[in-house]
């Protein structure tokens, strides 16, 4: 896979979102950096290698569950040439378990001249109006 350079942010992000909705573990896999750091959804633990992420990808896929990304409210902030921030919500559907919806927010720190561009992943599901302070 060539580096992201004449793509946009949002392009790496629609990517992931159609990688996981396929199940294609190996595209997934390619857009995080060796180097990588995932705060996934539905573990606890922080992951730091390519061996945890695989393992956690592994799992989600068999699980059933698709993504969707509202494009609408993804906020994009370039932090230095060619690496992005990118944060918004996605809603994680289970459609093994009656399509429940689980309503998330997401950080992507992107670098747009690698071949692997996720850099940092963090994901967690979203705080009701009731829960927050």
């Amino acid at each position: 896979m060539e580096a992201f350079k004449d793509k946009k942010p949002e392009d790496i992000i629609e990517c992931w979102a159609i990688s996981f909705n396929n199940g294609d573990l190996k595209a997934i896999l390619d857009l995080y950096n060796n180097e990588s750091v995932l705060m996934p959804t539905f573990l606890p633990d922080i992951l730091t290698n390519k061996s945890q992420i695989k393992n956690y990808f592994e799992r989600v896929i068999k699980s059933n569950v698709g993504v969707e990304l509202d494009y609408t409210k993804i906020i994009i902030k370039e932090i230095s040439k060619n690496n992005y921030v990118l944060t918004g919500p996605y809603i994680f559907i289970n459609k093994k378990d009656k399509n429940i919806k689980h309503h998330s927010r997401f950080t992507f720190l992107l670098d747009m001249l690698s071949s692997s561009p996720i850099r940092h992943h963090h994901s967690s599901k979203d705080v009701s109006k009731s829960e927050s302070i």
